[in-house]
Parts: C-alpha cells; structure tokens; sequence
C-alpha cells in the first residue's frame, strides 16, 4: 500500500517537481499552496506524513506548524526550510525533523522512509508513536 503524503508549499514550482518526484517514488501526494487548503485536506483525507515548508508567501507556515500539530499530533511532520529558524523548529513538539532547502532528495527520502516506519510500528502494536 502507498503511504499518503501530504505537501504543503506555497511555490508552485516546488509542488510540482517534489510532488512528481515523490510520485515517481511510489508515495500517493495530494499538494497544498497554502495553510488552509493543507488543513482542509487533512480534514478530509487521512494522511501518513506531512511535509510542510514554513515559508509560505500567501499564509503563515508557522500557523499551519500549529494548527496541524494540534489536528495530529502523532502524524509525521517534516518541516522544509530555507531560513535559519532550525532551533525553534527543533525543540517544536511534534515535528520529526527538519530540513533544509535545497533539499537533498536522497535524505529527505530516508527521513520519510524512518518516519513512516516508526509511524508502522506503532500502529502494529496499537500505541501511539512518540512524539519528537
């Protein structure tokens, strides 16, 4: 079974090439520009992991961080940045790391690939997966 990712971006160039890359990686992705379409979506649709960029031009990422933090807080989140806020997001509960741009694709796939796994394992076992 495909994991369902959710990304969240405000750059429709970066939507589209990481969303069609991680396509190509066999992840099943439904995109979001802003804050609000990401929480209408995790509304709507049950999600493996989120990857969420913070710097968002049309909405604030650090609302959004919050918001989905407190829809679901056992659900993956990396955070994308380009910015050097890395110890305030590092000590966030409930995001599962951080990462910056450009992006390393090899390991932000790796990220994912443990998070979803620790994700797995918890819900194996029907326990929640820690918090980070």
């Amino acid at each position: 079974m495909k994991a369902t990712i959710l990304l969240i971006d405000g750059y429709s160039g970066i939507r589209d090439s990481l969303g069609h890359t991680l396509r190509l990686e066999g992840y099943d992705v439904t995109v979001a520009s802003n804050g609000q379409e990401a929480l209408n979506s995790l509304r709507d649709t049950g999600f493996d992991l989120v990857l969420l960029d913070v710097d968002m031009p049309v909405s604030d990422g650090w609302d959004t961080l919050g918001q989905i933090i407190t829809v679901s807080l056992s659900l993956p989140l990396i955070v994308i940045k380009g910015g050097s806020d890395q110890q305030r997001l590092a000590t966030q509960e409930g995001v599962t790391a951080v990462l910056e741009k450009p992006l390393d694709l090899p390991l932000l796939l790796g990220v994912m690939g443990r998070a979803l796994a620790e994700t797995s394992e918890g819900r194996d076992k029907g326990t929640r997966p820690e918090s980070r």
